[in-house]
């Protein structure tokens, strides 16, 4: 079986590592896998990272009113040049909701299967508009059992794998917040509303202002995004506070901290919260109904309110109360071990695959008329 992996800009970057474990899960199975990225991803997603696709092609970054049906003869085209087999994919599998049309689009072109992944709750109401009379036959992936949910609420038309994301757990944790080494407080999100990062900026403030030390790292765009730097100066953060661009790519980065702070609540799925609960870091996040993996006092430490005093009684609890801290991210790493191992994610996108690409998927076309 031959798979493409069609990527959106912020998928390419933000989650290669988990694309990564896909293409070399599934080549253990025998799956051939072709990463699709956008031309802007493509500088990024290089040998300069720690996880390199070993066959991609690259397609238009332009977006406009029936520009999908032109890149997708585009990408067509580079795959029979890179293809010489009379069908050179079997199955598409899109990444991102900005790119289902032209996933949808390539799956007419090229005959092959669809799977497109409901990565965040917000992109399940467009299930049932999505499918085409004539176009390939089309199932909905689910990384959550909360947008599983969603999915099946759509209607009998819409067919719904659950696949939940998973990540490699390693055979030795780490020791989270040393007694003698100041904590590190990795803080990721898209920062698109400024108002959580402000919360948790200033709930971080709130701990240093109590006598709790802390070095504070922030993604650049979302800290751009969120106007932090102002309001960083205002608190008197600036000192402890560094911006890395594409932080949250940076897995190597990342899990050298002793907290991940997510101050977003939009029903987003991410795998860094499950790698940072598989290396043994401490999870502070807001409470978010569709992210199941987040549970309070077994995960994470989930921060009920959108204030700032919220946002301090949390982040002051897990830096003054480091044995409980230690304590919820040993809890965590065997969470994902039991439950959320990337081999598992794996097994349920193949039996996905296998179906869209067996006879009983037909069926489920519409009919002409």
């Amino acid at each position: 079986m031959r798979v493409m992996i069609l990527a959106d800009e912020l998928f390419a970057s933000r989650e290669r590592a988990m694309l990564s474990r896909l293409e070399v899960g599934m080549a253990d199975e025998g799956v051939r896998v072709i990463h699709a990225i956008p031309e802007r991803a493509a500088g990024r997603v290089d040998a300069r990272g720690p996880e390199i696709f070993s066959q991609a092609i690259t397609y238009s970054d332009v977006a406009m009113p029936f520009a999908d049906r032109f890149r997708a003869a585009s990408l067509a085209r580079s795959l029979e040049e890179l293809v010489t087999d009379e069908n050179p994919v079997d199955v598409i599998h899109v990444f991102g909701g900005g790119v289902w049309n032209l996933g949808i689009q390539l799956g007419k072109l090229t005959e092959a299967g669809v799977v497109l992944e409901v990565w965040r709750s917000g992109l399940a109401a467009r299930a049932s508009s999505t499918r085409e009379k004539h176009g390939p036959p089309i199932v909905f992936l689910a990384p959550d059992p909360s947008i599983e949910r969603l999915l099946l609420a759509e209607g009998p038309g819409v067919t719904v794998r659950l696949a939940p994301w998973g990540v490699h757990v390693g055979s030795q944790s780490r020791e989270i917040l040393p007694e003698n080494r100041t904590p590190s407080v990795m803080v990721v999100g898209t920062g698109r509303d400024p108002r959580p990062y402000a919360a948790a900026l200033e709930g971080i403030a709130q701990a240093v202002n109590s006598g709790l030390d802390c070095m504070i790292f922030m993604d650049a765009l979302a800290a751009h995004r969120a106007r932090v730097w102002p309001l960083a100066q205002r608190l008197g953060l600036l000192s402890r506070l560094s911006l890395i661009e594409e932080l949250e790519g940076r897995r190597d980065l990342v899990l050298l901290g002793d907290v991940l702070v997510q101050p977003d609540s939009s029903g987003e799925q991410r795998s860094i919260l499950l790698d940072a609960m598989a290396s043994g870091m401490i999870v502070v996040a807001a409470s978010d109904a569709s992210v199941s993996a987040l549970i309070d006092g077994r995960t994470a430490r989930l921060v009920q309110g959108s204030d700032a005093p919220s946002w301090g009684q949390g982040i002051c609890g897990v830096l003054s109360d480091r044995a409980r801290s230690r304590e919820i991210g040993r809890s965590a790493r065997k969470f994902v071990k039991d439950h959320r191992l990337a081999s598992g994610q794996v097994r349920a996108i193949l039996d996905a695959y296998q179906w869209l690409t067996s006879s009983d998927a037909i069926p489920l076309r519409q009919p002409p008329g």
